[in-house]
């Protein structure tokens, strides 16, 4: 069966993979972008970003940063075989995660970190490295969850740290874009996270108001639309920044069925240069699923009582599962003992 599936994903991969030559190397004046009452690109509709493409290069892709057509097929292909064998505590098909479900195509991209050059995020400054250290080593005293606050955010659903910036999640990578004149509004499938982008030339807030997804600034530079975002919590580390990195995101939609969304990061007090981030949408069938997630969520009850059971022997330690070869979740069943 699992074999099976993987072939029929040649045929479409094959068929996608042109997509991908204008992700590489968009050409101006190929494709007639669709219009807004108000003339500008139309990006509206659902979309996803979902992608087998490693973020930084492996090291023996070192200086390959884009694959030929068949080897990205393949490298696709490779991917999905391994995703459907992985250990985890759902099915994909559940999710909709599947290629054929969520609309993930090829990409002949070998990494999703296209600046620098060698596909990787740039090295911490020297004061950044101690900030990392110490950040470290405050939580190593109590690896176990003591409290609710030991949480990062997650398991209370208060924010979803995948939506903003854009990184890798294993399902629900999923956008309904919305926008008008004045406004665009990016609605993330994972708990339901908007991000509202205003168009209108207002100023940033003040530095004083930090909030998880930042404060966006919206404009046109041609037919791409640029968004530029600052002020981030502080509890927001995002690969060693402290919410103090400045986040360019560039939409621009390339085909009927992609839009080329790249992303810049920047902060002079955490890395040594700026980066940059590839991150193709594809278009997808909606409406989205809604995302039954809340603040009572039962994860950070159980969490905290499977913390105890293991401090005191009762409960062993978390994820042990074994290998499957039917695509199926490895569940683990815990019974408390009063």
């Amino acid at each position: 069966m699992r074999n099976a599936f993987i072939a029929a994903l040649v045929a479409c991969s094959v068929a996608s993979i042109g997509a991908q030559d204008r992700q590489a190397a968009p050409v101006k004046g190929t494709y007639k972008v669709p219009r807004t009452p108000d003339g500008r690109p139309d990006l509206q509709g659902y979309w996803t970003n979902l992608t087998y493409t490693p973020f930084e290069r492996p090291k023996e892709l070192a200086n390959k940063p884009l694959y030929s057509e068949q080897e990205a097929i393949d490298a696709f292909n490779k991917a999905v075989g391994d995703s459907q064998n992985q250990v985890v505590h759902y099915v994909n098909t559940d999710f909709a995660a599947t290629p054929v479900q969520s609309g993930a195509k090829p990409n002949r991209r070998t990494s999703l970190v296209i600046d620098p050059s060698d596909g990787k995020v740039p090295p911490l400054t020297p004061d950044a490295q101690k900030r990392e250290a110490a950040r470290l080593a405050a939580d190593r005293p109590a690896p176990l969850a003591r409290t609710w606050r030991d949480d990062r955010g997650t398991v209370w659903c208060v924010f979803h740290d995948r939506a903003v910036p854009s990184i890798l999640a294993p399902y629900g990578s999923n956008y309904h874009i919305v926008q008008s004149r004045d406004w665009v509004v990016l609605e993330y499938e994972w708990n339901s996270e908007h991000r509202l982008i205003p168009l209108d030339g207002r100023p940033h807030g003040p530095s004083s108001v930090r909030t998880y997804a930042g404060d966006a600034r919206g404009h046109w530079e041609g037919d791409t639309l640029v968004v530029e975002t600052i002020n981030f919590n502080e509890k927001r580390n995002f690969f060693g920044s402290p919410g103090t990195f400045k986040l360019v995101d560039r939409f621009t939609r390339v085909a009927d069925d992609t839009i080329m969304h790249t992303y810049t990061v920047e902060d002079s007090s955490t890395w040594t240069r700026p980066w940059t981030v590839e991150l193709p949408m594809h278009r997808i069938n909606g409406p989205m699923l809604e995302y039954a997630c809340n603040e009572n969520n039962a994860d950070a009850f159980t969490t905290l009582r499977n913390a105890r059971a293991q401090e005191a022997g009762k409960l062993p330690p978390p994820d042990r599962t074994k290998n499957v070869d039917d695509a199926k979740a490895t569940i683990i069943e815990r019974v408390d003992k009063k």
